[in-house]
């Protein structure tokens, strides 16, 4: 089948757009890291199947194993700040550094009494241009969750903006993502998470070009101080990477003498 290069190149630039979102993908909760506390988290991603090839200067990413190791201080009950190392190994290329991010975060303490959870995050960080088709990005993320009985429902309808590459005109762009979960044991949670790239508030790109994908999830409760999710995640469209799983292992420390 033949395909016009402009559409080719359009679906191409979606590809590696997810690519980036694949060195982190998660739906955050609203619960922060206590005050003195220090959250390492390691999140593992492998694409099965993917970009075979590069656009637009984007690496392709089939076959790349991305681990990005993530460091979570908590400051205070309504505040923290997290740091991202992103990495990429991809056969060829051998392991390499791809970009870093910061993230501080807040909460609306409990003492409000609000229905449901709420924190937001704030995100801008650099990647390289060979691994994105933006260098500086910046993202704003509000969070709701609730937890009733065994069941958990938690929504992230994030912005995100481009101030260096090739999707600075898009303006603000909406990327939402969704996750419920029933806890099928005290240690067994079982779930369904979504990740969405719909394109510009201003107007959403064509459902093809759209970058949308599910993930059934399991995680695991190993105790207070302890993380584990696992996942292996579907692309809905033409547009996102078709396969890959992903796998967090997080550990929270207390460090120093508080």
């Amino acid at each position: 089948m033949t395909i016009p290069r402009t559409l080719l190149a359009l679906a191409g630039s979606c590809v590696a757009l997810l690519a980036q979102g694949n060195y982190e993908v998660q739906v955050y909760g609203s619960e922060l890291v206590p005050p003195a506390r220090t959250m390492v988290e390691l999140h593992s991603n492998f694409t099965f199947e993917g970009s075979k090839t590069a656009v637009d200067g984007v690496r392709p990413d089939e076959h790349a194993l991305h681990e990005t190791l993530e460091i979570t201080q908590g400051f205070t009950d309504w505040f923290e700040v997290g740091f991202y190392v992103f990495t990429s190994y991809r056969g060829p290329e051998g392991y390499q550094w791809v970009g870093d991010h910061i993230r501080p975060r807040v909460r609306a303490p409990e003492a409000w009494h609000w229905p449901v959870n709420v924190s937001i995050s704030t995100e801008i960080g650099y990647q390289r241009r060979s691994y994105s088709p933006d260098t500086w990005t910046w993202e704003i993320r509000p969070i709701v969750d609730k937890q009733i009985d065994r069941w958990y429902f938690g929504v992230n309808p994030a912005l995100e903006r481009s101030f260096h590459g090739l999707d600075v005109h898009q303006g603000v762009a909406f990327a939402p993502a969704f996750k419920g979960s029933y806890d099928v044991t005290k240690k067994v949670t079982l779930g369904i998470e979504y990740y969405g790239d719909l394109g510009a508030l201003t107007g959403f790109d064509p459902l093809h070009q759209q970058l949308q994908a599910i993930y059934p999830a399991l995680d695991l409760n190993l105790g207070p101080n302890w993380e584990f999710n696992f996942a292996p995640g579907f692309g809905l469209t033409g547009s996102t990477d078709h396969f890959l799983i992903k796998m967090i292992v997080g550990r929270r420390l207390k460090l120093g003498s508080r």
